[in-house]
């Protein structure tokens, strides 16, 4: 019998929610630390090493379920050229009636069946990694911004909040162009398996 479940796991999304939550556990254990609420953390051994990285990897889905909230790109405003590869695939699929938007997601789905290069599933796999850890340093320098209150302005705290805003807007921006590749290689693709029909 086939193992449906191994077919479906995804090795470049199972190391996205391990990374997300393993800098969230490193961010959350610095902040502790600098407030003093934190003295010791233990250091990785063979006995805990399985419990953070279990950790880590619940974590990493728990902060992916925020930037699903908070973070949405707008899956409408697609370009001309875009629009032209959607009609085409609209006529491709005999789906005419059904929106750009879900057009777009029936290109993907034939997109990451016929992923030869594996951009696609890398590309977006990039996007949710930037994602989530805009929002850990996005949480951070909420953090920060109360830790700073909290101790009078200390130069060093507010070092660290301005160092922490820089980081999220640069992740921010740096996931907003692993969308837009991921969206530009998933239609790229498209075009490529339902022309040549290999």
């Amino acid at each position: 019998m086939e193992n449906r479940f191994f077919s479906r796991f995804d090795v470049y999304d199972q190391f996205g929610y391990l990374f997300v939550g393993g800098i969230a556990l490193v961010v959350v254990a610095l902040g502790l630390f600098l407030l003093e609420k934190l003295r010791y953390v233990e250091a990785l051994s063979d006995q805990s090493f399985l419990v953070w990285l279990a950790v880590a990897y619940f974590l990493g889905h728990v902060v992916q379920a925020v930037a699903n909230i908070f973070i949405r790109e707008n899956k409408t405003d697609f370009s001309d050229s875009e629009k032209e590869i959607l009609e085409e695939a609209g006529k491709y699929f005999g789906e005419e009636e059904k929106s750009p938007r879900e057009i777009y997601s029936l290109c993907y789905m034939v997109s990451l069946a016929k992923d030869a290069t594996g951009h696609v599933k890398a590309f977006n796999a990039y996007y949710g990694l930037y994602r989530g850890w805009t929002v850990v340093f996005a949480l951070n320098s909420l953090f920060m911004l109360v830790a700073v209150f909290h101790d009078w302005f200390s130069l060093s705290l507010v070092s660290i909040l301005a160092i922490s805003v820089l980081v999220t807007v640069l992740l921010y921006r740096r996931s907003k162009r692993f969308y837009y590749y991921s969206r530009r290689k998933t239609l790229q693709t498209f075009v490529i398996a339902s022309r040549n029909k290999f």
